[in-house]
């Protein structure tokens, strides 16, 4: 189940308790904070945050994925805090992915307006509605949101819409921490389309590929591929097994 932990922050008038909340392997949570905002945590994700703000200030810790629709305060923004970067907002309503040990961090926005700052940028980042902030190595780019299936893991659904198997692996490893190895590096290209429900776990999720992408053999390549797996959580064992797929895909 979803984890709960506290502790407790020395304050001149009273004592704040701080509450950490940890959401295992292909589950969600979902819950409002003291200040009336609504936060959805995606699987493996962490959030560290207060049962009351303070009067001018509102600043939660977020490793992993959450949505968050915030309640309106101009006397108190609220700050989400990942490994890197910040998130700034009066009220608003965004997603932010930003996994520790993961280079991979994205904030999007829907409406509202919502500032982005690091150590290493000079000037905080400013997003508009319908955009999103995806890092590289460069920095922080900018675009506008591809397809709104981003945000429906809110509901226990995997989307994706023409990804590569090198993205589709990475998030499936992020959502179910596992270890995915392709024995054949050039089939990472090949791009695919389709959602599943989180819950029901990557056995499923990948004999559901199986079955749909081989209906599709019109003006499409059959591929059989070897996908290896090991299960880094599991009584603390390296756990590996191989499964055989064959996978239809674009050229």
């Amino acid at each position: 189940g979803i984890f709960v932990t506290k502790q407790f922050v020395e304050q001149k008038v009273e004592d704040i308790q701080i509450q950490t909340i940890h959401v295992p392997t292909g589950q969600r949570a979902e819950l409002t904070l003291a200040d009336g905002t609504h936060v959805w945590l995606n699987s493996r994700s962490t959030l560290k945050f207060p049962n009351k703000f303070g009067t001018n200030k509102r600043n939660v810790e977020l490793n992993g994925e959450g949505y968050f629709s915030v309640h309106h305060d101009k006397k108190r923004p609220f700050t989400v805090q990942t490994e890197k970067y910040a998130i700034h907002v009066l009220g608003t309503e965004f997603n932010v992915k930003a996994y520790h040990n993961s280079p991979l961090f994205e904030t999007a926005l829907l409406n509202g307006s919502v500032e982005i700052s690091s150590l290493t940028m000079p000037k905080r980042l400013r997003l508009k509605p319908n955009e999103m902030a995806i890092a590289s190595q460069e920095g922080l780019n900018t675009s506008h949101i591809p397809d709104y299936n981003y945000f429906k893991w809110k509901e226990g659904l995997f989307c994706f819409e023409d990804e590569s198997i090198q993205s589709l692996i990475e998030k499936l490893q992020l959502y179910y921490d596992i270890k995915i190895d392709v024995q054949r590096p050039s089939l990472l290209q090949y791009r695919y389309s389709g959602k599943f429900r989180i819950k029901d776990g990557i056995d499923h999720v990948l004999k559901v590929l199986q079955l749909l992408l081989s209906s599709y053999l019109l003006g499409f390549i059959s591929l059989t591929i070897n996908l290896s797996y090991i299960d880094t959580k599991k009584e603390q064992k390296v756990v590996k097994r191989t499964l055989m797929f064959i996978f239809c895909a674009r050229r």
